[in-house]
């Protein structure tokens, strides 16, 4: 009995380190599982211990992101009067901008360089001719001709600063300024004579070197539809008639 009870008392402690040992094991064995599936021990609550490219991006602007136009079509309006009176309806613009955005929660903060062409026809049969000192005239077209089209055009590098609230689903609206460096100018008339195209074009027809206008977007889910108020003067009013001019048109993308 007493050499029974002095084995029974040697192997409980070895029993004992036995379970620590396969409770050891059991808990790395856990834990291997966890690191390989990327799952916590309780099962509700499912995260990733290692990161996916671009997932929190993803996962924290879902829902948020305002599509702000980079490239627009519109008309543009002007207040210019008789005999210096453009047609909205001949009248384009079209700007195409190389934005860079950074979001935080509803808001972005767009800029970048963009390019510009505005085109301003007048209406009528009136056409705009340039003097030897440089001064614009509304005038006639040359004798025995049929008008086509008396056209301005002005292109321009742009630094738009623009700042995008979203509602969520791509809906919101975006607002800001646009600086204008006016690169370059020119009128083209267009006649025809016995059925032949023929034109006159002026260069370098003295425009404001820097302009700023104001744009407003509102930004739906596939496309943007905005409103450009341009309140200084295009063109040198040493040389013109003052004008101001709105524009409104889509940006598709």
């Amino acid at each position: 009995m007493i050499v029974a009870a002095i084995l029974a008392a040697l192997a409980v402690p070895s029993a004992v380190r036995a379970q620590d040992r396969v409770d050891t094991v059991r808990t790395k064995v856990d834990t291997i599982i966890i690191s390989s599936t990327g799952r916590s021990a309780d099962k509700k609550h499912v995260h990733l211990d290692f990161d996916i490219p671009f997932y929190h991006k993803v996962q924290k602007n879902d829902g948020y992101r305002t599509i702000v136009g980079n490239a627009g079509i519109g008309s543009v309006f002007s207040d210019s009067k008789a005999p210096l009176d453009f047609s909205p309806q001949n009248s384009l613009e079209f700007w195409l901008y190389a934005l860079s955005s950074h979001t935080k929660g509803h808001s972005t903060l767009s800029y970048g360089p963009g390019i510009s062409f505005r085109n301003l026809a007048l209406t009528g049969c009136g056409a705009m001719n340039m003097s030897d000192n440089g001064a614009i005239s509304i005038g006639s077209y040359p004798e025995g001709t049929s008008p086509k089209v008396s056209r301005l055009t002005v292109f321009s590098v742009n630094l738009p600063l623009l700042y995008s609230c979203s509602f969520g689903g791509g809906f919101g609206f975006t607002v800001g300024p646009v600086v204008n460096l006016n690169a370059s100018s020119s009128i083209v008339n267009k006649y025809t004579v016995d059925g032949d195209v023929q034109k006159d074009k002026f260069k370098n027809v003295h425009c404001n070197i820097i302009t700023v206008d104001a744009m407003f977007q509102l930004n739906l889910k596939y496309f943007s539809i905005y409103a450009k108020y341009s309140p200084m003067n295009l063109m040198d009013k040493k040389y013109w008639p003052e004008f101001t001019t709105w524009t409104f048109g889509i940006a598709p993308f």
